[in-house]
């Protein structure tokens, strides 16, 4: 049994659109279009920027859709105590009626800790501080006591008299690339997202350290190992980072991969992009569940200056359905 057919899955395919929209009287018409256009999930950023919060973007969306699932993709750690991160959560999942996903991330952007006056402590302290975060946030969503004691929380607390469970199940996704991120995603998160990039300390370059096929089975490797025998209930979920439709995809390849410092076929190749028509768009996306087992797929909408993803996909998800 190779290593690809071993993560092989046959989950119905579920799509979600990644949007960090400024604050305005057109985002509920915006969150019916994703629903119309026949997207799952609208996930949200968490970003110290003049954009929509997450957990308010995400209750308006639900309320002004019937169908369409909401996320945050994903929540940084840093900027909330994890019982109030649980609280949010109930509260969103309670009133949308359980369309709505908790993405849990460490925090990367030095620069909005700096602009915020936050401490920016290294990656592993910042990884410490999401594992004993998830140890919080878990039992708290399940209606559970708590009894945490960790180096940067202490939460001790009976069923129920911090946060009111939900009464629904709030799915939890756990991203990143890292290797003790994924570690964490594997031992407790209902969905593991995958980015195929990583960045330097301060979040000032990004490094395409796993955006191949090759990298992608070692990250995918990392969260099967840890999970164990729990590893087919976990669901994949790869991040789109481009979706561009084109009769020349190793020209709009390259021309991409200029500014990232990166080559055309890299991008050409990577489970993360998608070039081509939309027929070929579906067919490249069918044989990556197929390769890699992930059967969820998020695009970010657009991309300074660059084409907005919805109406593209929005195309390949008709063929796929």
């Amino acid at each position: 049994m190779t290593v690809a057919s071993h993560f092989h899955s046959t989950r119905p395919m579920r799509f979600g659109l990644h949007t960090a929209l400024p604050r305005g009287a057109d985002f509920a018409e915006f969150a019916r279009t994703v629903e119309r256009s026949g997207f799952d999930v609208m996930t949200i950023p968490d970003h110290l920027a003049p954009t929509l919060a997450p957990f308010s973007g995400a209750a308006t969306a639900c309320a002004v859709t019937s169908r369409l699932r909401t996320g945050t993709l994903v929540l940084n750690n840093d900027l909330r105590h994890p019982v109030d991160t649980a609280r949010e959560t109930v509260s969103v999942a309670a009133l949308s009626g359980g369309r709505f996903e908790l993405g849990l991330g460490a925090g990367h952007m030095k620069a909005e800790y700096d602009a915020a006056g936050l401490k920016f402590d290294n990656g592993a302290t910042r990884v410490d501080r999401l594992i004993e975060s998830v140890d919080v946030i878990r039992p708290l969503l399940a209606g559970e006591p708590v009894d945490a004691d960790g180096a940067h929380y202490c939460v001790r607390a009976d069923a129920g008299s911090l946060v009111a469970p939900a009464g629904v199940d709030v799915p939890l996704l756990i991203g990143g690339n890292g290797t003790r991120v994924l570690q964490l995603a594997g031992r407790v998160a209902d969905i593991a997202g995958l980015a195929g990039f990583s960045h330097n300390h301060d979040a000032t370059e990004v490094r395409l350290t796993h955006f191949d096929a090759k990298g992608l089975l070692d990250r995918i490797a990392v969260v099967h190992d840890a999970a164990g025998d729990r590893f087919e209930a976990i669901e994949l979920n790869g991040l789109l980072q481009f979706v561009v439709h084109t009769d020349d995809p190793a020209a709009a390849a390259a021309e991409v991969a200029g500014p990232l410092g990166a080559s055309a076929e890299l991008l050409l190749e990577s489970p993360f992009a998608l070039f081509g028509s939309y027929e070929q768009m579906a067919e490249s996306l069918a044989e990556r569940q197929r390769r890699f087992g992930i059967s969820y797929w998020t695009a970010i909408d657009a991309w300074t200056g660059r084409e907005s993803a919805l109406p593209h996909l929005a195309e390949v998800i008709k063929l796929l359905r």
